[in-house]
């Protein structure tokens, strides 16, 4: 760990720059900033401690299942819920509210982890996905304080990355006491760098058990217009262009755009962009929360609407995949049975990407002119023809949250 320490020590300036730099930018408190020096002045029970640490809000979504499940299991301990973005923060206290305590977690200096430790001294620890953070998991570990990757993936880009900083991460992968990973190819790449082959699980992605089919029949939205909608969700930078110009050259006239970028605070740069080619388009914030089916494009600049505009879209494209970001997560429009489009960089997502091209649900675009053509022909597909496979789908993956427990040693 000397080395690690040694590089994580000269790159903290840029570390420590880049997290000051996003929290004047989004707005955050800049008092927040402590909590990840190991500063944390709320509440704190006698209570023994359970820490799940999820990095933002995707995984916070995701773990909602195995998070109260954790809370029905053990009433007798303080659930303390980590992130480290602003967005994974306001989730969990959206989601929790006071049932759980909640913190950013420190940066991964030694000093910042040990006195974290020593603060909550957690009895189990639980790590989502893909947060790999060594001292965290070192001084655990050495401490001899369970600790456990659940939901555990490792994409292409992580692998690589971790491939090649191996020899100075002291081993990291061999102190988890064990791993539940989403995938075949997810496990053999854990075993690769590191786990012992008796210490991991292969099942499904916790994702899918964020989803209820019997919920979505209740919440499926009864349209205030007959025009066809088009949903644009969770995009980055410089999508929104890509997927303007796509719409601009439809052919189905009596259609509009619905665009809800990853982060919000964007909305007013994508809003002038639009603007400057003609087009001015609606704010959802400004329309007391609902579409504005006069204008042609409608900008999201709100949080927590996306599942009831999926359940009236027709179609959907879903963002971070036009660039080299990995995609976001494609199961909320699985979950209504829209066709969907996306670019072809969804590596974080890649099984279920395949799996989706496989079944004739998603189609793969690089380009306005191909995603264009690919739009044309889903908005005069039934999407009611795709409830049967998207049914099946979930009903075999799901249940991962809860059959985590039965694997783990507790």
């Amino acid at each position: 760990m000397k080395t690690y320490n040694f590089i994580y020590t000269i790159i903290f300036p840029l570390i420590l720059f880049r997290s000051l730099y996003k929290a004047l930018r989004f707005g955050e408190k800049f008092s927040r900033i402590f909590e990840k020096f190991s500063f944390y002045r709320g509440d704190k029970s006698s209570k023994p401690v359970i820490l799940v640490h999820a990095v933002s809000v995707g995984e916070v979504l995701a773990s909602r299942k195995f998070v109260e499940e954790i809370l029905r299991r053990f009433p007798d301990h303080q659930l303390l819920i980590t992130c480290t973005t602003q967005t994974g923060s306001a989730t969990i206290r959206k989601l929790y509210g006071n049932l759980v305590l909640h913190q950013y977690l420190p940066f991964d200096l030694n000093f910042c982890i040990k006195r974290f430790l020593r603060i909550w001294q957690p009895k189990i620890t639980f790590i989502l996905e893909t947060e790999i953070w060594p001292n965290l998991i070192h001084l655990l570990n050495k401490q001899k304080r369970k600790v456990f990757l659940v939901n555990g993936r490792m994409s292409d880009k992580s692998f690589k990355r971790y491939k090649s900083i191996l020899p100075i991460l002291g081993g990291v992968f061999s102190k988890l006491d064990y791993t539940i990973c989403q995938g075949t190819r997810d496990k053999e790449r854990f075993i690769e760098l590191g786990i012992n082959r008796k210490k991991i699980k292969r099942d499904f992605s916790f994702k899918f058990d964020s989803v209820s089919l019997a919920e979505r029949k209740n919440k499926i939205n009864i349209k205030e217009n007959k025009k066809k909608i088009i949903l644009c969700a969770s995009t980055h930078d410089p999508e929104e262009k890509i997927l303007v110009k796509a719409f601009e050259m439809l052919d189905h006239r009596e259609t509009i755009l619905l665009i809800a970028p990853r982060h919000p605070e964007r909305v007013l740069k994508i809003f002038k962009d639009i603007k400057k080619n003609g087009t001015i388009p609606s704010l959802f914030s400004k329309n007391e929360l609902k579409i504005d089916y006069s204008k042609k494009i409608n900008l999201i600049d709100e949080i927590g609407h996306l599942e009831d505009l999926f359940s009236i879209a027709d179609i959907a494209f879903i963002g971070g995949s036009l660039i080299p970001r990995g995609g976001q997560n494609f199961l909320e429009a699985v979950k209504f049975s829209l066709p969907i489009s996306s670019g072809k960089s969804f590596y974080n997502f890649q099984e279920i990407g395949e799996d989706l091209i496989h079944m004739d649900i998603l189609e793969v675009a690089n380009s306005s002119e191909e995603i264009k053509n690919i739009w044309d022909k889903q908005l005069t597909f039934a999407s009611d023809k795709l409830s049967k496979k998207t049914d099946s789908y979930f009903e075999e993956r799901q249940g991962a949250s809860l059959r985590a427990f039965e694997h783990l040693p507790l």
